[in-house]
Order: structure tokens, then C-alpha cells, then sequence
């Protein structure tokens, strides 16, 4: 089984696809009014408008790996994100940062360790 959608709700898209798609860079596929998919690989991203009764936020986590953590840090930078940890080899494998998007979701990114 494999991932196909993490998905975000919120009552307003504007500020999550301006972080994901202008900050963050990744590049949005299909767009609606209630609905906006980022290529995220075999896995996407898709936010979702919260209807009234709704929550703003979900709660989501997500995990991204990427190839090199400390190059993805100073892009961000330039885009004017600071990373809310520093980035750190874990016990599990990985390097990763973590950030935090508009609603305080945590978004990781993680680079593979060697073994």
C-alpha cells in the first residue's frame, strides 16, 4: 500500500499554498476553489477547504525526504524560512529539519544517512 494523498484542511488555502507552493517550491498540479494538489512524487499533498463546521486544522504531520538537507535549509532561507530545529542525523537513518507551516502543522525533511 502505498501513499497517494496527505491532505490538509483549512477554511483559507491562500497562506498553505503560498507556503508550500511559493516558499517551499513545490509545483501545484490540479487547482480548484476547494481543492489544490502539489507533486509531491508517488504521494501527494492536496489542501482542502474546510467547510464552515470544520476544523481549521487537522493536526497533520508530514515527512518529506529529500536528497540533501543542509543545501534545502539555505534554499528555504533565501525564501525567508527559519527552521524550527536545526538540522540533525536521528537515531532512525535520517537528517532531517523540521518547520512549521501556517497553521503549525510540523514539516519535516529528511535526507538519508549512510549506512
Amino acid at each position: 500500500m502505498k501513499l497517494g494523498f496527505t491532505i490538509l484542511f483549512a477554511r483559507d488555502l491562500g497562506p498553505l499554498k503560498a507556503f508550500y507552493k511559493d516558499a517551499v517550491g513545490f509545483r501545484a498540479g490540479a487547482e480548484y476553489p476547494e481543492w489544490v494538489e502539489f507533486d509531491t512524487g508517488p504521494a501527494k499533498l492536496a489542501l482542502h477547504q474546510a467547510g464552515p463546521d470544520d476544523p481549521e486544522t487537522r493536526g497533520v504531520g508530514l515527512f518529506f525526504t529529500v536528497d540533501n538537507v543542509d543545501a534545502l535549509v539555505r534554499r528555504l532561507a533565501e525564501r525567508g524560512l527559519e527552521p524550527q530545529t536545526a538540522p540533525v542525523d536521528q537515531d532512525f537513518g535520517f537528517r532531517t529539519v523540521a518547520y512549521t507551516d501556517p497553521l503549525g502543522n510540523r514539516v519535516e525533511f529528511g535526507e538519508p544517512l549512510a549506512p
